[in-house]
């Protein structure tokens, strides 16, 4: 396991910015770049770190793209997605 996470390629940034969307927790976002899950604990916490501005992006594209398809189809006449789209709007 790594102790030092030093530089991120394409595909260990892909793979954090969709476990940002998963809202995976440190440990297994840890297990899954095989980090050190303290490290990992650690540059969350940080919120100016490379690593947690990733996993923002990550939850926030997310949300993006799930308020769209409730956008989508509330448009198209969904009672339910119209509910759920004022609700998550509520919660911000």
């Amino acid at each position: 396991m790594s102790e030092h996470i030093e530089c991120y390629t394409k595909e260990t940034i892909e793979i954090i910015v969709n476990c940002g969307a998963f809202r995976y927790s440190a440990r297994q976002i840890a297990n899954i770049l095989d980090w050190n899950v303290a490290v990992v604990i650690r540059l969350m916490g940080e919120k100016d770190s490379e690593l947690a501005k990733l996993i923002q992006k990550g939850r926030d594209m997310s949300d993006y793209q799930l308020d769209l398809k409730l956008f989508e189809m509330a448009k198209a006449g969904d009672i339910k997605a119209m509910e759920r789209l004022e609700l998550r709007k509520s919660k911000r």
